[in-house]
């Protein structure tokens, strides 16, 4: 919203990362990629200062220190392993869910 605004998009980036920190009190362990820091994180295919759609072009997540494939969620380090079947998968919607 404040890049539709005319913020430029390292602006509108540092305000939703760092700068949102800062607002709820956290800057000191999220926000920023610094040692110490608490560090998920996306990484890209495409330059989000480029055009700030590209923000949502992700190629790996990491959470916890393990990598993801982003498209599946297939852990690819420190261990190959695909995504476990999740419980919700084999769960079959209630026969009075409306729209069934």
């Amino acid at each position: 919203m404040m890049a539709s605004g005319g913020l430029p998009a390292h602006d509108a980036l540092r305000m939703a990362t760092i700068h949102g920190a800062d607002a709820v009190g956290l800057a000191g362990d999220i926000g920023s990629l610094e040692v110490g820091k608490l560090a998920d994180l996306q990484v890209l295919d495409s330059n989000p200062l480029d055009d700030l759609r590209n923000s949502t072009d992700i190629r790996y997540v990491m959470k916890n220190g393990r990598l993801y494939e982003a498209a599946t969620l297939d852990e690819v380090w420190p261990r190959q392993r695909p995504l476990p079947t999740q419980w919700w998968w084999r769960v079959e919607p209630d026969a009075d869910v409306p729209g069934r």
